[in-house]
């Protein structure tokens, strides 16, 4: 068969296919398909189809390596493929170099620089670029440095490559739910809270930020997000495990509220830790720590995916506790070694005495 009809039939089945890691591994059939034929333009398009689709994970697996073969192409041969094809899914790249431990600071500003660069002689402004630097200096716990890089996104003009208001009003509220300015956060959320602004996970994410931040310093008005927050979620059928934090965050304000149903969550959401990016498991092993803290032994459904796995379905608690202690305090150290500083290590020691 020619190999332009194999992609083709292979695209018509990934359109079919609803879980985005099957959709994943379809297009890696694909691209291979282009590579033996040396078909560049199919490889590209195809890797572009796989970057969009692992966005919708909690992984960044396939990724990198499909994304600097991009990068090589478009370099390579600039007449053949245009920048602006694939600079919305840099800005992701870029994020997700930050939450993983083997790409090295000194890359990740290196690659920054390169996408300000890019989206420069594009012709596009540099607000997407201080989109992507407020979530790196938020990931190193540097909120002062996160407020000026908000500042400096709203004096740029909006264009196609900024990201989507609901996200930047999100990502306001956050910091204002991380420096403990609970009022203001939620006067902030009017218009996410009130669905005036909505994309992909919101406003379920901001429910859910709201709900864990007030159920920490116990107040209240938690009860009425986590509310919002699972409103949204049984409504949409949309959600894969690119929502892992948010629903690591809502398994917590179950712990915190004593909810029954915290432990079907735990079932469910524990796979998706196999293979995510190192600070989604930095931050459901945390989140486990107290949790768990109480030990005994406990009858739970898991998936043989999980490390721990027992056939008998039974678990010492304080046996897993301490995986998960070993697991954050491993990430801890190496987020901690590439960023220089404590940040995740001071989350660690304030968890550990919950």
């Amino acid at each position: 068969m020619n190999h332009n009809l194999q992609i083709q039939k292979i695209l018509l089945k990934v359109e079919d296919l609803k879980n985005f890691e099957d959709k994943i591994r379809v297009l890696k059939e694909a691209i291979q398909i282009a590579d033996t034929h040396n078909d560049v333009e199919w490889g590209f398009d195809l890797r572009l189809n796989l970057i969009r689709q692992e966005r919708n994970t909690s992984k960044c697996e396939e990724s990198f390596p499909a994304f600097a073969w991009l990068l090589n192409a478009r370099d390579t041969e600039p007449d053949l493929f245009e920048e602006s094809e694939f600079l919305w899914e840099y800005k992701w790249m870029v994020n997700s170099a930050s939450r993983n431990t083997h790409i090295s600071r000194e890359q990740i500003e290196q690659i920054s620089q390169d996408l300000k660069l890019r989206l420069e002689r594009n012709g596009y402004t540099l607000r997407a670029y201080h989109n992507v630097m407020t979530s790196w200096f938020l990931h190193r716990g540097e909120y002062a440095q996160a407020r000026e890089s908000v500042a400096l996104a709203d004096a740029e003009m909006v264009d196609d490559m900024a990201n989507c208001p609901a996200c930047e009003l999100d990502t306001k509220v956050e910091i204002e739910l991380l420096e403990g300015n609970m009022d203001l956060a939620i006067t902030l959320a009017y218009d996410l809270i009130h669905h005036k602004l909505t994309c992909y996970s919101m406003p379920f994410q901001t429910f859910c930020c709201l709900c864990y931040y007030l159920v920490r310093v116990g107040d209240d008005r938690a009860q009425l997000y986590f509310d919002k927050a699972m409103e949204e979620y049984h409504k949409s059928d949309t959600y894969d495990t690119s929502v892992f934090f948010a629903m690591t965050i809502l398994m917590y304000f179950m712990y915190k509220t004593q909810r029954d149903e915290m432990w079907e969550y735990f079932e469910k959401i524990s796979e998706w830790e196999v293979g995510s990016e190192d600070v989604h498991r930095f931050s459901f092993a945390l989140h486990m720590l107290p949790i768990l803290r109480e030990g005994g032994s406990k009858k739970l459904n898991l998936s043989p995916k999980v490390s721990y796995y027992q056939v008998d379905g039974v678990y010492d608690l304080g046996l897993l506790r301490e995986h998960y202690y070993q697991q954050a305090k491993d990430l801890a150290d190496r987020f901690d070694r590439r960023n220089g500083n404590n940040h995740f290590a001071n989350r660690l020691a304030g968890f550990e005495q919950e």
